[in-house]
């Protein structure tokens, strides 16, 4: 019978390899920074650039990377856990559903203040159902909120609660597009974004409860 490995029994090469791989995961963290960085001030940011602002050398990029399509998806997903985090932290499960959807709507544009350039950049290169399908964590925070304005009475009952997140990602991003353009000063997009959702939003004064 074979005996269970215990710590002193584990190979003499594995406080090295812990090493590598705790290397590994800070070299991963300081590109996708870098990343987000590089490519929200210039979406044509080449893999060199990238790389130095991580303090690595390129070839370290493609290690983890080996497309810049691959580094794009990474730094998405990185960029829409930070907004992910920042509706957390608003706590939408407080207060009235439509003030809450307000103060998650405020957060939600000012953490994109950052990703504007790479929300074009992934608006571009994917489809509608791959950019729906990569903001499943921002969808996992805004849908009991809705849910909840509807249980409520706030918010419009007669439409199912993925049409309002459909409806909420695609204002989100077309006033994503309107500062990227230039066409609206910023605070003017935020709030004409605020209240067009808000209102899209709004239950009619007899609109029924959800039982």
């Amino acid at each position: 019978m074979t005996e269970p490995t215990t710590p002193a029994d584990a190979p003499a090469d594995a406080p090295v390899r812990r090493r590598r791989r705790a290397d590994a995961e800070r070299s991963v963290a300081a590109i996708l920074d870098a990343g987000l960085e590089a490519l929200a001030s210039d979406p044509d940011a080449s893999m060199a650039e990238i790389a130095r602002r991580a303090g690595v050398v390129r070839a370290t990029i493609y290690v983890h990377f080996p497309t810049r399509d691959s580094l794009l998806d990474a730094v998405m997903d990185h960029a829409i856990d930070q907004v992910a985090e920042a509706l957390g932290d608003t706590e939408p499960e407080r207060g009235e559903p439509v003030e809450a959807l307000e103060r998650l709507l405020r957060a939600t544009w000012r953490t994109l203040d950052r990703f504007h350039s790479l929300v074009s950049i992934n608006t571009t290169r994917l489809s509608k159902e791959e950019l729906h399908r990569r903001h499943e964590p921002v969808i996992r925070r805004l849908a009991p909120l809705i849910q909840r304005g509807q249980a409520a009475g706030a918010f419009r009952a007669d439409l199912p609660v993925s049409w309002h997140l459909s409806m909420i990602l695609a204002l989100v991003h077309a006033a994503s597009g309107e500062v990227q353009s230039g066409r609206i000063p910023g605070a003017e997009v935020e709030n004409a974004m605020l209240s067009t959702i808000v209102s899209a939003l709004a239950a009619p004064p007899s609109s029924p409860r959800v039982a």
